[in-house]
């Protein structure tokens, strides 16, 4: 028993100073064990042969056969290295728990099995397309397999069927009808949620409806009747979504991460960022409080409005899982019969109300309604537009908001320059942009983004996408938001007012927009603003002007030039510097400790050379050095 605890306390020893010796912080714990079992294997198959029986191994053997293990260990560490070339893992943060740890392991596992079935009964491995449309095959795959696969899956399809530009419009086309509804949930099940968070249904609701109103990947809606007689909307979140969507968003990062080390076009178009940014948004959908404070913030927004309203919240009655508002009043929209007796002028003035309210939300930076579809506008039996659903919401910053404003004008004065400009100012290019190819294209796109009516393309911004991807700019997430808010609400006004002349009422709305901003409107006032804000700057000028005089009058003029001042720079030449002195001292070192190993010594410590003994120190720590710097080559890629 005791030979048995002292094993495996040499051996835990024996792995903590390999992953010390070659730098591994965090995870390989089974490839350094591994590493350290092998190579003490190795060393026990040395002895033997030396020695016929181990226990005939002198005491004195036992320290050069760790230094032997310990050298071994790092030799296949670095085999590893090289046949993976993976960098070094350096996770911040505390380790995991390690049971919760091989938990979650083994869930991911069953769910990567769960999903592969799906891909392979729905088809997704085979590739090919049999469609007319290319990726029309793909599509439907694609759609059937988030189908079965639920949860996380349902909304990266949605997200998906919103991006055609970075999976074809074909695809996106075919993933559409996962907006629409999913597979309700229990009944029982959803009452519990309820019961959970906000009381017994019996004690909160006078009726509560046995069906669903409307069922969706993450919740479900149901018709109710509070105690005091107010009809109600009761959205519940799905049991054990949160969970499931947590392991599957998981799963999502580790691939987005694996592909964008080893891809190109993962890089190109921000895979990981994107992920990253889906994994917000969804995080921000699971928790009903965030829906309904946005609710009530536009609620409030729109209280004196003769055009649009919201449903209020009821308060004490939302959660974190459970949101109940009032019901709205009418009818959709996008219902046949919807505007019945209404003539062209009073549908202009209610489209014409939206966008405006849209449009002022956009420009002051407040929270706007991020999908607009005709399912979400109603139209009530007052003659209001009513907005519900405040899940998806968007908020532009400064830098923005002033795009806003430039892709408005330019779209209106049919301006590529203005257009890219303001584009430029918030995307982030992968590389060197080519800026008379980028205006002729945008000028291409504005020629067909205005119709003979005076109506506005809705596919223009879903095009601008292509144009911008085609270019390689990546634009923030709030931005692509923005666009496909405007693709989303232009079908909407569309489908309120046939024939509506959205420039014509967009160029209104934003020369009101920004006359409202402190903006100088005459030289007089610009140069009056820019001295009061640089007086101080102004006020030293003369005296600088004077100095620079001086110091070219005795010819003392100097530049200094600052070698190294990029940061990146000098980290590459510390590292270079560093690895080619480590490279230096190792060889040195191991050059040495070979010489002193040939040598002769009259000198000894039980029966050992002295300068032997010191040669062997030397040659194990050169040795260990010179692989320590071969894995940090490899891990870095050359």
């Amino acid at each position: 028993m005791l030979q048995l605890v002292t094993g495996v306390l040499i051996g835990v020893i024996a792995v903590i100073v390999v992953r010390r010796l070659v730098g591994i912080r965090q995870g390989r714990w089974v490839t350094t064990l591994l590493a350290v079992l092998v190579a003490n294997a190795a060393v026990i198959e040395v002895l033997r042969l030396v020695y016929g029986n181990l226990g005939d191994v002198p005491g004195r053997a036992v320290l050069g056969a760790g230094a032997l293990v310990t050298v071994f260990a790092v030799l296949g560490v670095l085999l590893v290295e090289l046949l993976l070339k993976q960098r070094v893992w350096r996770r911040r943060g505390r380790l995991p728990h390690p049971f919760r740890a091989a938990r979650a392991a083994v869930g991911r596992i069953v769910r990567y099995v769960q999903v592969g079935r799906i891909w392979i009964h729905r088809g997704l491995v085979h590739g090919g397309d049999d469609g007319d449309v290319a990726g029309s095959r793909l599509g439907r795959s694609l759609r059937l397999s988030f189908e079965d696969a639920g949860g996380l899956f349902v909304k990266l399809g949605q997200a998906m069927a919103q991006q055609p530009q970075l999976v074809t419009p074909a695809v996106a086309s075919e993933l559409a009808p996962l907006q629409e509804s999913a597979a309700p949930a229990d009944l029982e099940a959803a009452r519990a949620v309820i019961a959970a968070d906000v009381g017994p249904v019996e004690e909160v609701f006078a009726e509560f409806a046995s069906e669903p109103l409307g069922a969706a990947s993450i919740a479900q809606t149901y018709l109710a009747r509070l105690r005091d007689g107010r009809e109600v909307v009761v959205k519940v979140q799905r049991p054990g979504v949160a969970e499931a969507i947590e392991r599957d968003l998981d799963i999502l990062l580790r691939l987005a991460d694996r592909f964008d080390r080893r891809t190109t076009w993962a890089r190109s178009i921000g895979l990981k960022e994107l992920v990253i940014g889906f994994g917000e948004r969804t995080r921000e959908e699971l928790d009903f409080r965030i829906e309904a404070a946005n609710e009530a913030a536009a609620a409030k927004a729109t209280e004196e409005s003769d055009v649009v309203r919201v449903p209020a919240v009821i308060e004490g009655l939302c959660s974190q899982r459970v949101l109940v508002e009032e019901r709205a009043a009418g009818r959709s929209v996008a219902s046949d019969d919807a505007f019945a007796g209404w003539d062209d002028a009073g549908r202009s003035v209610l489209a014409d109300g939206l966008l405006s309210l849209m449009l002022r939300q956009m420009l002051s930076g407040e929270p706007f309604h991020a999908d607009p579809h005709p399912g979400n506008v109603f139209l009530r039996p007052d003659g209001r537009l009513e907005l519900i659903d405040f899940g998806a919401v968007g908020r532009l910053d400064a830098y923005e908001r002033a795009a806003l404003l430039d892709l408005l004008r330019g779209v209106q004065n049919q301006d590529p320059t203005l257009v890219r400009e303001g584009l430029l100012r918030i995307g982030a290019a992968a590389g060197p942009v080519d800026d008379e190819a980028l205006d002729r294209e945008l000028a291409r796109l504005l020629a067909r983004s205005s119709r003979p009516d005076g109506g506005l393309n809705p596919k223009l911004f879903e095009e601008l996408l292509f144009v911008l991807r085609d270019f390689e700019i990546v634009l923030p997430r709030s931005t692509t938001t923005l666009l496909r808010t405007f693709v989303t609400l232009l079908g909407t006004l569309e489908g309120i007012a046939p024939g509506f002349r959205v420039m014509d009422a967009a160029r209104r709305l934003s020369d009101e927009l920004a006359a409202a901003l402190p903006v100088p409107h005459s030289l007089r006032e610009l140069v009056a603003d820019q001295a009061a804000r640089n007086a101080h700057i102004i006020e030293r000028l003369p005296r600088e002007i004077d100095g620079l005089v001086r110091v070219l009058r005795r010819g003392d003029l100097r530049a200094r030039v600052r070698l190294w001042a990029d940061e990146d720079d000098v980290r590459l030449v510390r590292g270079m510097v560093n690895r080619a002195s480590m490279a230096i001292i190792a060889s040195a070192l191991s050059l040495a400790s070979a010489i002193m190993l040939s040598a002769g010594s009259t000198s000894a410590l039980h029966d050992v050379p002295i300068v032997n003994l010191l040669g062997a120190v030397g040659l194990f720590f050169g040795v260990l050095l010179l692989l320590r710097l071969i894995i940090q080559i490899v891990r870095e890629g050359g």
